[in-house]
């Protein structure tokens, strides 16, 4: 039941909006697999030091959210620009 909702879902979307709605959608979750593939990846790799690990939740957290805040949402926005002119 789920799987029919998702699928449908898919189709008025993409029925609405055209392939750049797809280009979005797979932009967005590569994005989100990146930086937690990279999270999980550099974190079990990290010394078994509590600071160390603290530090770099605290580092890599700050770069995430500004990276998305001054690159990733206005680039989206600039694909929902092109979705909403066609």
């Amino acid at each position: 039941m789920l799987s029919s909702f998702v699928f449908f879902w898919f189709y008025i979307n993409i029925k609405k909006n055209g392939v750049k709605w797809i280009i979005k959608g797979l932009l967005q979750i590569g994005i989100l697999v990146l930086f937690i593939g990279g999270f999980f990846k550099i974190f079990f790799n990290l010394p078994p030091n509590l600071f160390i690990k603290i530090f770099f939740l605290i580092i890599y957290t700050w770069c995430t959210v500004g990276i998305n805040v001054n690159f990733m949402i206005p680039l989206m926005r600039l694909i929902d620009q092109k979705i909403v002119k066609k």
